[in-house]
């Protein structure tokens, strides 16, 4: 019998070594060696599968290949899983493995106490596991939801919000929805009324507002804008928006429509508490490094403003307080004009448009005559508003384009018997002023000034403005306005040029004044709209402060790279002025010790780097940001970026107050504070309607409330 057992074992394959243990080391002690050669109980694997499915039990095997002609694969070693994972005794045959594959070791094993622990321990950890991985049930329902009710919600969602970018009543979206289903589009009559439009709005502004949230909860600081408007019901609004850092760039967010208690700084304070409390950032003055408003005493007070009473309450002596640049060029321009010749200009600008305005017959007279004498009749426009310079700037040019044309029109309206004999006597003293030589003189100095400055107020109106470009921007419009005084602009040029002694254009031109005298006039009111702008921006362009510290981040203004001394030093006392003004900030988010260091290596970087010089400071800061990976400049950084967020203008809230005014017109009136809330969130920080994507305020939505969501009903009913 051992010779045939060995004859059988030398022919057998050497594959599986495992298995061939038994047959090592074949010179040893007698007893040793009888029974290493005594084969080991083994079964097939279907008879092992057999014992798990009766006795209820997970076993671990390994095969080796029969070769006695039957193909049946052979189990030559197994254990039980459980307890090779679960057990704590490591010494058991069923836990190492055994080679006694018998199915009584199977049935003894199961009835062990360490089986029975490991077990329970598994048991045990599995509900745990489950428990942490098992879905809350409304969420299960939502795993259930097919992919055409998906689409489905989608077009809802997207048509709700197509109506808030729009503009429109909630109302029309019955309407827009028969209009997609006529059009094939499937969307059904569920959700098809007013009510539902809503909710599907005011979840897509929670998911806007829940993004601010995050977005400030991680900014290390940021600045708040304020201003303040009636609505068309004449009730006082306090519009809050804050600039923060996005992926390393300065953007202006909206925060909050607020009502507040009254109309006095502690009011407005109380508001703006309001509203960052309501966002769930009640610490914002923790991170609050500057405000903006308009130069109003209840904002700007020293004593009782709004940004007094807000370091007050913070102990933050170093938010820097920022009276609207936008509104600071405005009063400069007003006031160099104001005692002038100016207040002729726009009495006469004034009565112009009031000839025109809500007559039709007059209107159409002058388009006829327009194209008689093939010109372009440009409808005169007001030119009081609240935007002083492009009020003033629009009505000038629309004046002088249309010239001609009203000048004929008005001499033929006060010839024509058929009018009132007042109105006529009124018209022919408007051509009395209009032909005017001094009139007409001033009309083109005018714009010569104003389309200087308007570009100012282009650039104050923008959100990515910085510190830098708007010194830049005022001391070129000084330096041009200075050169006026010398060289007439580009407007009075033409009409020098066009004019010969008092005919003009083919008419005749009264009172002609000595150009020596209004020469003279002209230099007085530019060199007090230069005085203007040098008082009213002293803070930022001249003196000792933090904004002209910050100028030394635009790296166009650099020393070259090959000046090394000069690009070493350069900028070290400013940027010392500004740590240290910002100390109690900038203490709790970087290494101040180590700023000036990475300041100095900064500089190499980018001036060795001659693409940085095409970008936009904050686009190079922006860069250098996001390619740090080492955290090479990462403290100095934080000072740039710091700097890039102090506000300068509140264009932004004068913008968002245009939108709720379009929003709550006096066909909605009716709208509550909140819901103006959410639909100006919407209107003014959702993206375009091609770029809008539904699905995650869908989810948000399906996953939100009390009652259970139901596609493909109609749960408010058809309201009328």
């Amino acid at each position: 019998m051992i010779t045939a057992f060995f004859k059988r074992k030398n022919s057998e394959n050497t594959d599986s070594q495992e298995c061939e243990e038994n047959n090592e080391n074949l010179v040893q002690s007698p007893i040793k060696k009888i029974k290493s050669i005594i084969p080991q109980p083994q079964a097939s694997v279907k008879t092992v599968k057999k014992w798990m499915h009766d006795m209820n039990i997970d076993i671990g095997y390994k095969v080796k290949q029969n070769y006695d002609g039957t193909n049946t694969d052979i189990v030559c070693e197994m254990w039980c899983t459980v307890c090779k994972e679960y057990s704590s005794d490591r010494n058991s045959s069923l836990v190492t493995g055994s080679k006694r594959v018998k199915k009584e070791s199977v049935q003894q094993h199961k009835k062990s106490t360490s089986h029975d622990r490991a077990f329970q321990t598994k048991v045990a950890i599995d509900i745990t596991k489950n428990k942490k991985d098992q879905l809350p049930p409304i969420e299960t329902a939502f795993k259930k939801l097919g992919e055409d009710e998906l689409i489905k919600m989608d077009k809802l969602f997207r048509t709700a919000y197509y109506l808030v970018k729009k503009e429109r009543p909630f109302s029309d979206f019955r309407d827009l929805v028969e209009l997609q289903n006529f059009n094939d589009a499937n969307i059904g009559q569920g959700y098809c009324n007013d009510k539902a439009v809503k909710n599907f709005v005011s979840v897509i502004a929670d998911g806007y507002s829940e993004g601010l949230k995050e977005l400030l909860t991680q900014a290390d600081f940021f600045s708040i804008f304020c201003d303040g408007s009636t609505d068309r019901t004449e009730v006082e609004k306090e519009l809050i928006m804050v600039k923060v850092l996005e992926n390393f760039y300065p953007k202006i967010k909206y925060v909050k429509l607020e009502q507040p208690p009254t109309t006095k700084a502690t009011g407005i304070l109380e508001a703006i508490n309001t509203a960052f409390e309501s966002l769930g950032v009640p610490n914002y003055k923790q991170k609050l490094i500057g405000f903006c408003s308009d130069g109003a005493n209840v904002m700007m007070g020293q004593r009782r403003g709004v940004i007094s009473l807000l370091k007050e309450e913070a102990d933050a002596d170093y938010i820097v307080s920022v009276w609207c640049l936008a509104h600071r060029l405005e009063l400069a321009v007003k006031d160099a004009f104001s005692n002038s010749y100016m207040n002729n200009i726009i009495e006469c600008l004034q009565n112009v448009y009031h000839f025109y305005q809500g007559s039709a017959k007059r209107n159409k007279e002058a388009t006829d005559i327009a194209e008689i004498i093939d010109e372009h009749f440009s409808k005169p426009t007001k030119a009081n508003g609240t935007r002083w310079v492009e009020h003033k700037l629009r009505a000038v040019t629309k004046l002088l384009n249309s010239w001609e044309v009203i000048l004929t029109h008005m001499s033929n309206y006060a010839s024509g018997n058929t009018n009132k004999g007042e109105d006529r006597a009124k018209t022919q003293g408007y051509i009395k002023k209009l032909t005017q030589f001094k009139f007409i003189w001033y009309l083109y100095f005018i714009k010569d000034v104003l389309s200087e400055v308007s570009r100012v107020s282009l650039l104050f109106q923008r959100d990515d403005i910085d510190v830098s470009s708007a010194v830049t921007k005022i001391k070129s419009t000084q330096i041009s306005l200075q050169q006026m005084i010398d060289n007439p602009g580009a407007q009075l040029q033409s009409f020098n040029n066009d004019v010969s002694g008092n005919s003009y254009k083919g008419q005749t031109l009264l009172s002609v004044v000595d150009l020596d005298v209004l020469e003279d006039q002209k230099n007085g009111i530019l060199n007090k709209i230069i005085d203007c702008f040098q008082s009213r921006f002293e803070d930022i362009s001249g003196g000792k402060s933090v904004f002209t510290a910050a100028q030394i981040f635009d790296h166009k203004n650099w020393p070259a790279e090959n000046d090394l001394p000069a690009l070493y030093h350069y900028g070290n006392l400013d940027l010392n002025y500004i740590i240290q003004h910002f100390q109690h900030v900038l203490q709790n988010i970087c290494n101040t010790d180590s700023v000036i260091t990475e300041w100095s290596d900064l500089k190499l970087y980018v001036a060795r780097n001659t693409h940085f010089r095409a970008y936009h400071p904050l686009a190079v800061w922006q860069r250098v940001s996001q390619e740090d990976v080492n955290n090479n400049y990462s403290n100095i950084m934080k000072v740039i970026h710091l700097t890039s967020c102090f506000p300068l203008s509140n264009a932004s809230c004068e913008r968002g107050f245009s939108t709720m005014k379009r929003i709550k017109s006096d066909w909605r009136c009716r709208l509550s504070n909140s819901t103006v809330d959410m639909l100006m969130r919407i209107d003014l920080e959702g993206p375009p309607l091609n770029d809008f994507n539904p699905r995650p305020f869908v989810n948000k939505w399906w996953l939100n409330g009390q009652r259970s969501k139901r596609p493909n009903s109609v749960p408010f009913g058809n309201r009328q």
